[in-house]
Order: C-alpha cells, then structure tokens, then sequence
C-alpha cells in the first residue's frame, strides 16, 4: 500500500472441471442454480444477518482487530465466533466515504462524483443469477458492507473483500487488476523521463571532462546513473526503512 503496510491478494482455484462456458450452460438448469447460490451463500457475506444473535456490546477503547482471534476448541466457540465477527466488519469493514473514493472520478454535470468502490450498494432480498447474462446477484440488507468471509476476516482481523471469479472477462480482469497493483510505480512516467534526462546530461558532462571511456562503460555509466537518479526520488515508507 502506499503507507507500506503489507496487504494480501488471495486467489483460491476450486477443483472443479468446469469451463466458465460450461458454467453458462449449467446455470440454464434451476437445480445446479440453486446448488450454486446456496454453495456462494455459504463463502460471501454481504451482511451480518446471521451473526447478529445475542451480540455482546464491547468496550468502546477495545479495537476488534488487535483482540486475539477466537480459540475453535473453547466451550462456547459459536457464540463467541459470532459476535467476534460482528466486530470486526462494523469497525473494519463497512465502508465510509474518504477522497480515495473519487481519486479518478469526474464530475457529472450535476456536480456529483461516483464513488469508486461502488458504494452504496442495492439492497437485494434474495439471491439470484441472471440466466441471460450470467450475472449473479447476492442478498444483501446492507448498504455499506463490503463482502466478506466470516473466517477470513476473522483470522486476518482487518478490512477485506472477496468474489466469486467465474467468467473469462472476469479473470482477464484479476489478472490485470493484481499485475497493475503489483508494478506501480510512486512516479509518474513523465517524472521518470525528466529524472532519466537529469542522468543523460549529468552522464555528457562527465564525458566532456574526460572522454576516455569504452562504449560499454559508458552505457553501464549511464544506466547506474539513470537508475541510482530515479530511486533517490522514490517515495519510501517508514515500513520499508525500518
């Protein structure tokens, strides 16, 4: 992340022998439908609707993700699994609006900017797949809770989001979403080009001194002092100095 703390992309492959074509097929049959909805209800939370029985108030100055994740093997685990789960999506996973949010948003004619992270989110009563499109729809009663699995989010004990990749244009998607995030830069191209000039004519400078140089010692010259010019203006995070 830019402040430098690290943060896990997860990407679990079911062992299954279906193509995302076959699966098209598949869902035209409303009993594999069923099958499917009932499986992916069971993986992606999109409220706490089932966690929400007999949930302990905690201590305000108590912060749910620094609590010690719940022991499977006490007495009243369930009890006490839900109610830790409650507290970590209400302080760590429910979305509230920052400038992060329209960071590459444009202004509509009305003034208004979309919210990126797709917020808030319609309420659905039930869930359904589309059989034309393929697009599946999860229940949800609210608005700002971003998905979650209840043993992720409770083992991880921070924010998280979690999809069902099934289709081809959505893996295409993940694929560029997690190479782009991975090769991010801190500087822009155009900062790179400017600083890699600063190199060029610090590098011509020097030879105009003294010339005396191979052809391969000066293209090694020039690339050490492009890169060592480039590094020294990149951000670095107290994370990664210490």
């Amino acid at each position: 992340q830019g402040r430098g703390s690290l943060h896990l992309h997860l990407l679990i492959w079911l062992n299954h022998d279906f193509t995302p074509t076959q699966l098209k097929q598949q869902i035209q049959n409303e009993d594999f439908r069923q099958k499917l909805l009932t499986y992916l209800e069971d993986i992606v939370k999109e409220d706490l609707d089932q966690f929400r029985e007999e949930t302990e108030r905690v201590e305000k100055e108590v912060i749910p993700a620094c609590l010690p994740t719940p022991n499977p093997t006490h007495d009243d685990f369930q009890r006490i699994f839900r109610n830790d789960v409650v507290r970590i999506v209400e302080t760590s996973n429910i979305h509230r609006h920052s400038a992060t949010c329209y960071k590459y948003s444009k202004a509509k004619p009305d003034g208004l900017k979309t919210c990126r992270m797709r917020m808030l989110r319609a309420l659905v009563e039930n869930s359904h797949i589309d059989v034309s499109t393929g697009q599946i729809t999860m229940r949800r009663s609210h608005p700002w809770i971003n998905n979650f699995n209840e043993w992720v989010i409770s083992a991880c004990r921070c924010n998280m989001d979690i999809k069902f990749i099934w289709t081809g244009s959505d893996a295409k998607a993940l694929v560029y979403y997690i190479t782009d995030y991975v090769t991010k830069s801190s500087l822009a191209f155009y900062d790179m080009f400017a600083l890699a000039q600063q190199g060029i004519k610090s590098i011509e400078q020097q030879q105009a001194t003294c010339g005396t140089d191979s052809a391969i010692e000066k293209s090694r010259k020039l690339v050490l002092r492009c890169y060592n010019t480039i590094a020294s203006h990149q951000e670095v995070s107290g994370v990664q100095v210490a």
